[in-house]
């Protein structure tokens, strides 16, 4: 399990890549899917009991995926 602070590591190292847009997606997909299961993200996050640093880090990766 992976700490916010690794995931947000993650997340940097994928963004600063050469990867194409594609693969960045794919991997961040990954990495959301990953604190879904590590953090029991509800599908409405607002609605529950969700760390507000958990919810802040998952709205970072979402809303900066690569189309």
């Amino acid at each position: 399990m992976r700490t916010l602070k690794q995931i947000n590591a993650v997340y940097e190292k994928i963004m600063d890549s050469d990867l194409s847009d594609r693969v960045k997606s794919l991997k961040l997909q990954k990495l959301l899917n990953e604190m879904v299961r590590t953090y029991s993200i509800p599908a409405n996050p607002s609605d529950q009991n969700t760390s507000d640093e958990v919810i802040a880090l998952y709205r970072k990766i979402s809303e900066n995926m690569p189309i």
